[in-house]
């Protein structure tokens, strides 16, 4: 009979952000191969800056009074590259973010602002008058 022995070692603490981390950039891989980059917004990966994405913009929707407000978060857009379009029953908002760097290449450490084209479509909550809509572009907020 042969007797084993096995090494003594202590006990390795686990870093449970980092293994939530690790899980959370493993499914973010997954969704972007599945549906695309433009589905979820990532919290801890980096995109590549070099490519092209469409990007959905934050969005605040609240009803005040017989009102419908639409407020989107669009930092570093310019008021000439948005387009709204807005019919009984649907929004839609698409325009383009330009990179810091322009069309030069760049090497970078770290880029987490959105930038490219964006596009959100949303049906509303009940029927609008495409007519009374109104809109204002302020501080990178657009509030219809």
């Amino acid at each position: 009979m042969m007797l084993m022995t096995r090494e003594r070692r202590p006990l390795r603490r686990l870093n449970l952000t980092s293994e939530f981390e690790r899980i959370h950039n493993l499914v973010d891989e997954l969704m972007n191969e599945v549906f695309g980059s433009w589905i979820t917004p990532s919290l801890t990966t980096t995109p590549n800056p070099t490519q092209t994405t469409t990007w959905l913009p934050l969005v605040n929707m609240w009803q005040s009074g017989n009102e419908l407000i639409v407020e989107f978060y669009l930092p570093g857009v310019s008021k000439d590259s948005i387009e709204l379009h807005v019919t009984e029953d649907t929004l839609t908002l698409s325009g383009k973010c330009p990179t810091p760097w322009g069309n030069n290449t760049p090497t970078v450490y770290r880029y987490e602002f959105p930038a490219g084209e964006f596009y959100r479509q949303m049906t509303l909550p009940f029927s609008v008058n495409p007519e009374k809509v109104s809109a204002k572009f302020e501080n990178g907020v657009l509030r219809v």
